[in-house]
């Protein structure tokens, strides 16, 4: 998309097929630095678009699952009822525990400072290397700020859809439920990230050739992982708070409600 925007406007649209990686590389740099301006606005764009539409199915999986836990029956209607409440709450805490990572850019600040431009590199290599050091440093850290603040901050999202709260109220919540529940947050927030680590090595060493194969492989985060992720987390705040679940056994005790 980058490639035809950036050559259409110079009257020409080259086909990427016909590209080395090299000149694909070149032509986007190119494009991006002579319209700066216009390509930050755009990458902005995009990237509150993508998130409004994350925020739109999020909300719609937690009601769901949400609904399915407490009742044993869901559906699409249940999703859509869940999104239009709270899309617009949820792409706001979104974006507040996004802007919350980028302050971890903070931890890099002081090693950037230190290294300098190339003149201060020429005339004080031995400042620049340690300076160097230094952001290597605050990069360890910001990782791990990032990671603990994951944690912290992973079931904000569910309190909020599924409590109604506010964006800020959500974040509090989340924080609050953490330091309660911390070793079930942990073990989920690993079962979830490993899961996802043990399909992208699937992804990236079973290579059959089989378009058919490959397409399956590459739904499974979106058909298996996501939902079940997103039940795991739900039952787990529904249960530590207390909340009523379904129980299929229900159904053996009563079988003519069925």
């Amino acid at each position: 998309m980058g490639i035809l925007f950036f050559t259409s406007n110079t009257g020409s649209i080259i086909d990427p097929a016909t590209l080395s990686n090299k000149e694909i590389f070149s032509i986007l740099w190119n494009g991006f630095s002579e319209n700066l301006g216009l390509s930050l606005f755009l990458i902005l764009v995009f990237f509150l678009f993508s998130l409004l539409v994350q925020s739109f199915f999020t909300a719609g999986a937690i009601g769901m699952a949400k609904k399915a836990s407490e009742t044993g029956d869901t559906g699409i209607f249940d999703m859509l009822v869940s999104s239009s409440k709270n899309t617009f709450r949820l792409f706001l805490t979104i974006l507040l525990t996004t802007l919350l990572l980028l302050v971890g850019i903070i931890f890099i600040v002081p090693g950037t400072f230190a290294v300098g431009n190339l003149s201060t590199f020429i005339q004080n290599p031995e400042a620049s290397v340690n300076g160097m050091m230094s952001i290597g440093i605050g990069v360890i850290l910001w990782i791990a700020y990032i990671i603990i603040l994951n944690v912290v901050l992973s079931l904000s999202s569910y309190a909020l859809v599924i409590d109604e709260l506010g964006p800020l109220e959500a974040l509090s919540e989340s924080f609050r439920f953490f330091t309660n529940n911390k070793l079930d947050v942990v073990i989920i927030w690993i079962i979830t990230i490993g899961l996802a680590i043990i399909n992208g090595y699937v992804n990236e060493f079973v290579d059959s050739g089989n378009i058919l194969f490959t397409s399956i492989i590459s739904l499974v985060p979106i058909v298996i992982l996501q939902p079940l992720t997103t039940v795991l987390w739900t039952r787990l705040y529904l249960t530590r708070k207390g909340r009523k679940l379904y129980d299929p056994s229900d159904l053996l005790s009563y079988p003519d409600s069925f």
